[in-house]
């Protein structure tokens, strides 16, 4: 185990103890090789924004996530709890390996864990720069108490939810026709949950308005280079505000079945800027989509979940009728399948956070200006930790273990988690339902089954979903 002095900012910060000089280990130099070249890199290359498909397909085959948990055991094994100092992508970052070390960066203030990292503002500033996501102190308090008022934060049914329920119901069920039994592809899901945000987050006037989310995907796309591309700038800022007017066609005749037609009554101030929250909401939907297609592909391998969900599905129909709030709320099984599916395959793998002052790691003390990595994949596949770590476990979320486990945080925790999860559960849910409703499930491009352990990376580039609609016999 080694120990490292390194400079934090203007001055030079010594990871130690302030009594006994124990310091935090520092991985070595072959270690932060190891990691860089079969982790960090892999995934940035994959789109840390936006999805590359072509990278995406190359570095399935290279599987980081396994080789990255590995090194991670390793480290873990060798340097103890830690965290383990390594060398990030903006500098030296404390690794977290310990789930009581997780709670303590997740659970801790924000004013302390930042969550305007190098890596958030230099990647927003492409796209929407005044974000929650990218913001901190006076503004991100502004800015999330209006994203709590409009994405109903905490609540597990939006007061839309009615609408929405609807308008998923609609757009999921235009799938299901000869397409689908030939097999959709991940592409083609996408496609049709971006209709379902433009019409639940815009208003049904933008229900066809394609070109909208083309010129989000193109700035996501430029995101992913974390302005590295300086000689894009111009244009990149000529597509953001091609954007923004598109945009502001239906802030201005807000509809009031949409999520803008809640910004007259929610709180906003000088340092809130409504309209730069948006996007990121559409940024969102990248996870609904992600749960929605991993959801699928293990219902469609695990054939007593799948009868479990289909049966629920069914009884929450005949009970409430399908598309209506108290239906989905009779759906909790299905739910916790979403919610495992994200836990498998995070559309997040690593959280990172910035300490804005000095953190106590036990009886060592790191000095503020660190940057923090919650290695989100990791701990949720701890087959040290937790034994349903590669397996599908939506019971886990029902008996409350996955729940009260903050190490497992596929879509973070504490005060930094996303304020729109619970309606990005309920939009990932209902559209999984769908393809629940009448019909037999098939899928392929992917080799998953609960004889053995689920992989580590989820490739969607070859996925294909299939969906049969059962046929009634003539004369019946």
């Amino acid at each position: 185990m080694t120990s490292t002095s390194e400079t934090f900012g203007g001055g030079t910060g010594t990871i130690t103890g302030p009594e006994d000089g124990t310091a935090l280990p520092t991985a070595s130099r072959s270690e932060n090789l190891r990691l860089t070249l079969g982790y960090f890199l892999p995934n940035y290359l994959r789109g840390v924004f936006r999805s590359r498909p072509g990278m995406a397909r190359l570095v399935a085959a290279v599987d980081p996530n396994r080789r990255g948990m590995e090194l991670m055991r390793e480290l873990r094994r060798r340097h103890g709890r830690g965290p383990v100092v390594v060398r990030g992508t903006s500098g030296p970052t404390l690794l977290v390996l310990d789930a009581e070390d997780a709670r303590q960066v997740l659970a801790g203030p924000v004013e302390t864990y930042a969550v305007d990292t190098w890596e958030k503002v230099s990647g927003f500033a492409a796209v929407q720069p005044e974000a929650l996501v990218a913001s901190h102190g006076r503004q991100r308090t502004a800015r999330r108490a209006f994203n709590d008022a409009v994405l109903d934060a905490g609540c597990p049914a939006h007061r839309l939810a009615g609408h929405f329920l609807r308008v998923v119901g609609e757009e999921s069920r235009a799938l299901l026709g000869l397409r689908a039994e030939a097999g959709l592809s991940a592409q083609e899901l996408r496609g049709r949950l971006e209709r379902v945000g433009r019409r639940c987050f815009l208003g049904e006037a933008a229900a066809g308005d394609e070109e909208f989310s083309r010129l989000l995907g193109e700035l996501l796309a430029e995101a992913n280079w974390m302005g590295a591309r300086r000689w894009r700038k111009a244009r990149t800022r000529r597509v953001r505000r091609k954007m923004m007017q598109r945009q502001a066609r239906y802030l201005c005749d807000a509809d009031p079945r949409s999520l803008t037609g809640l910004f007259r009554t929610a709180p906003r101030g000088p340092e809130t800027a409504p309209e730069g929250q948006v996007a990121h909401w559409f940024m969102a939907l990248g996870v609904v989509h992600a749960a929605v297609v991993q959801t699928l592909a293990l219902l469609a391998t695990h054939p007593l979940p799948y009868r479990q969900a289909v049966e629920e599905v069914r009884a929450a129909d005949k009970r409430h009728g399908a598309h209506t709030v108290a239906g989905f709320g009779d759906m909790p099984y299905l739910r916790a399948c979403v919610q495992d599916a994200a836990r498998l395959w995070p559309p997040v793998p690593s959280l990172m956070r910035r300490t804005t002052a000095e953190t106590r790691w036990r009886s060592a003390v790191a000095p503020g200006g660190m940057n923090v990595l919650v290695p989100a994949g990791f701990h949720a596949r701890d087959e040290e930790r937790i034994d349903y770590a590669h397996r599908f476990a939506p019971e886990r979320w029902l008996d409350g273990t996955a729940d009260a486990d903050w190490a497992v945080s596929p879509f973070s925790r504490g005060e930094a988690q996303c304020s729109g999860m619970e309606l990005g559960l309920l939009l990932a849910t209902s559209f999984v339902a769908e393809f629940l409703r009448g019909g037999e499930l098939a899928v392929a491009g992917v080799r998953l089954s609960p004889q053995r352990p689920l992989p580590h990376t989820f490739d969607v580039t070859r996925l294909r979903i299939g969906y049969r609609p059962h046929r009634i016999p003539e004369g019946t």
